[in-house]
């Protein structure tokens, strides 16, 4: 088999793998974001000129030399740049006019810069040198951006960086094997340069692809915790936190209150000014809730009109204090629905948490000191009397 045969079958190879990848893009997950739905595109685009930068290898047997240098390594270029929207689309940076116009002056300096490397030198890997000087500020943006959206608590974030790192170690140990083993030829070895971009693709999809499912996986999650209507966790969220928040209590011996909160009135407030109204006072009165507790604080949503409040390292005067300060708060908060400005009050159940008992037991203490409210006059707060 000759070199030639050699160089088309691994351009063969190359193109069904970016091929199959370009595929499996239309199955990933997309973005509700329409700007970052775009870095899918960016990386389609990547991968044709990862099959173009292996094609221009052809032209060595067929044309100049320099044409496949030229050509091959300006598809290099450009795999930078993409990888640098795709990411920049990915964390919702826009890609404006100026990102393009720096891809074409920088297209044009590199070429020159190429021609003329080329001809004062036949040694591929000093040409491998330039090339690198070249991508790397493409690369330095993209780790940059990645770098600033960086959250370590979010696997997808941790996964598509370090993918990065790796394609960078990737070249670096492209131009260590093509210095040290490969010094005095003219060109890069074709089973070298296939084995590069095909591990650089493989590498680079894994950690793009992992990113953008992690990401979904954890929109959905907080979907899945949260009231959409109020913005504050739902009964979904309080198993699970309840369970923390109560484990955490036992272990350090501190104390742990519930407070069960209802709006007074509700049906009547939704039978007079409408649904809309209805959900305005649940939203303000969330909205006012949330602001006036402490970050440690967990505030959730049972449904309708109910919410839950656990206060962790509070016993039960304290957050009856607490439930005191929030029905006061309550008791002054105007809601403007239409053009009308309403007045609403809410009645709080306060109970101490049994560590060791269930948490629906605490609750159904809470709620007993509730109804009792209700009951009595309702705008007040009861504390559950064991």
């Amino acid at each position: 088999m000759t070199e030639y045969q050699i160089a088309l079958a691994y351009l063969s190879a190359l193109t069904i793998v970016c091929l199959v990848l370009f595929s499996f893009t239309y199955f990933l997950p997309t973005p509700e974001n329409a700007n970052k739905a775009k870095s899918t595109y960016f990386f389609r685009i990547l991968l044709l000129f990862v099959i173009a930068s292996q094609t221009a290898i052809l032209f060595r047997y067929e044309h100049p030399a320099i044409v496949s240098i030229l050509l091959g390594n300006l598809f290099i270029l450009w795999i930078s740049y993409t990888l640098m929207c795709a990411i920049y689309s990915r964390y919702d940076v826009n890609i404006v006019n100026k990102h393009y116009w720096l891809i074409a002056m920088h297209s044009v300096v590199f070429v020159s810069g190429l021609y003329f490397v080329s001809q004062i030198t036949e040694l591929a890997y000093l040409r491998s040198v330039y090339v690198l000087l070249n991508i790397f500020l493409p690369f330095c943006l993209t780790i940059h951006q990645c770098h600033q959206q960086f959250k370590k608590h979010r696997i997808g974030d941790r996964v598509l960086y370090c993918s990065l790192l790796v394609t960078i170690l990737l070249y670096l140990a492209y131009l260590f094997c093509l210095s040290v083993f490969f010094r005095d030829q003219f060109f890069a070895p074709i089973t070298l340069i296939f084995i590069i971009l095909l591990s650089f693709v493989c590498i680079l999809f894994f950690g793009f692809a992992l990113s953008i499912i992690y990401s979904l996986v954890g929109k959905l999650r907080k979907e899945l915790i949260t009231d959409r209507l109020t913005g504050v966790k739902n009964r979904n969220y309080f198993t699970d936190i309840s369970q923390q928040l109560m484990s955490m209590a036992k272990r350090a011996n501190t104390p742990l209150s519930l407070i069960v909160c209802d709006i007074d009135w509700f049906k009547k407030i939704n039978d007079t000014y409408g649904h809309a109204a209805g959900d305005k006072v649940l939203i303000d009165f969330s909205k006012n809730i949330k602001e006036a507790l402490r970050v440690e604080d967990v505030f959730i949503r049972i449904g309708g009109e109910e919410f839950i409040i656990m206060l962790p390292q509070i016993n039960l005067e304290s957050a009856v204090l607490v439930a005191e300060r929030l029905r006061l708060s309550i008791d002054l908060l105007p809601i403007n629905v239409g053009v009308e400005s309403i007045h609403i009050t809410a009645s709080f159940g306060v109970a101490e948490v049994d560590v060791n008992n269930t948490i629906d037991h605490s609750v159904n203490n809470a709620d007993g000191a509730l109804y009792e409210a209700k009951r009595s006059g309702r705008n007040k707060v009861v504390a559950f009397k064991s």
